[in-house]
């Protein structure tokens, strides 16, 4: 059990920047946690999941992992993830948790935001919306951040969750 508290402390003590839902934080600090792991020659799968499951679901774990998975398998270039304890957003991580959250209503918009990060974004995408439906379920729904104010996630009225 000893092993399960380093890396639960920085999912859960992850920064970001001011202003993000707590879907979107969870978002933000499981894919920190992935590319660190990552780095340090680790496999991040079982445990990103496993955290995923205690904070949220073993759905929004499968998920995520599936997620990353599909990512990882084409990525053009490295991905710029910042550090657990960084308060800033890198414009990676800004179009991975954007696309998680938009996709619930345009599918085209969260493709346009993959792009440059694999060469097939239709997976991601799916993957993406998967997961942004499970942490609905959850109450953890992640907001659109369109700004035409004419799409809303989860069937919510409008400005609820749109930034």
């Amino acid at each position: 059990m000893a092993d399960d508290a380093g890396p639960r402390a920085e999912m859960m003590s992850v920064q970001g920047p001011a202003g993000l839902t707590n879907g979107e934080q969870v978002v933000l600090a499981a894919l920190r946690l992935w590319a660190g792991l990552r780095l340090s020659g680790e496999s991040p799968a079982p445990c990103v999941r496993r955290l995923m499951a205690q904070q949220v679901s073993d759905r929004a774990g499968a998920i995520f992992v599936a997620l990353m998975e599909a990512l990882e398998r084409q990525t053009r270039r490295p991905l710029q993830i910042a550090c657990g304890g960084c308060g800033g957003y890198g414009e990676d991580e800004q179009r991975l948790v954007l696309a998680c959250g938009v996709s619930r209503v345009d599918m085209g918009i969260a493709r346009a935001l993959l792009a440059p990060l694999v060469s097939q974004p239709e997976p991601v995408a799916i993957f993406a919306r998967a997961l942004n439906m499970v942490l609905c379920h959850e109450g953890l729904d992640l907001p659109a951040r369109l700004t035409d104010g004419s799409l809303q996630p989860c069937g919510r009225p409008p400005g609820s969750t749109l930034h």
